[in-house]
């Protein structure tokens, strides 16, 4: 059973009145996800959302030309499928899938959620206040997009400081562009002394030196 309390780690949830949580709890369900199994696939129907207690899921959207775009989702509490549940889409848009050894999620009904969301004003609130972030969120990613390549893997390490590179393949779908050039680029920096790398780690940046590589 799913204590009440427990689905407060949601922005969204964290000020449903009590009632409010003690009915959703009362159908929310546990779901452990292991790396690569898919929580939903593109195409598949809109039926739940999920809130992510601990792990990494990947939304992964097919674009034109074959190549697709992927978003990592990591922040505890996110609710993967609130826009497609609060807005009755028929179906997703995008495949989504376990990146991290193990991820835990509580599955809430679709239905039952966007029913609560339109009773509970203060559910409501928290709801649209998710949906114009996700929404800025969504108009900086097609600003990043608009952007060299280069321009969007500098600034992907200047956000992610040191650490361990993903795969090429798994940056350029973050970064929206293709294996080889992500390849090229950190190549490129890292002959230039722009970045340290060992291995698949980068252990330092210039970080001065490579915002002056940025456009604007």
């Amino acid at each position: 059973m799913i204590l009440p309390d427990a689905l407060r780690v949601s922005p969204l949830l964290r000020h449903a009145a009590p009632g409010t949580l003690a009915q959703l709890a009362a159908l929310a369900a546990p779901v452990d996800l292991r790396r690569g199994t898919f929580l939903w696939h593109c195409g598949d129907p809109v039926s739940t959302a999920f809130i992510l207690l601990q792990g990494e899921v990947h939304l992964t959207r097919p674009q034109a030309g074959g190549r697709s775009l992927s978003v990592p989702v990591n922040a505890a509490g996110h609710l993967l499928g609130l826009r497609d549940v609060l807005g009755q889409a028929a179906t997703f848009a995008e495949d989504a899938v376990g990146s991290a050894p193990r991820s835990q999620l509580l599955a809430l009904p679709g239905a039952s959620l966007r029913q609560w969301t339109l009773r509970d004003p203060r559910l409501a609130d928290s709801a649209l206040t998710l949906l114009a972030a996700q929404t800025r969120s969504a108009e900086a990613r097609l600003d990043l997009l608009s952007t060299p390549v280069h321009a969007r893997l500098i600034g992907y390490l200047l956000a992610r400081g040191p650490h361990v590179l993903p795969t090429n393949s798994a940056l350029a779908a973050q970064l929206g562009t293709v294996p080889e050039l992500v390849s090229r680029h950190l190549g490129d920096l890292y002959r230039q002394g722009l970045i340290t790398l060992r291995r698949r780690e980068v252990v330092a940046l210039e970080e001065a030196q490579l915002r002056r590589r940025l456009p604007g």
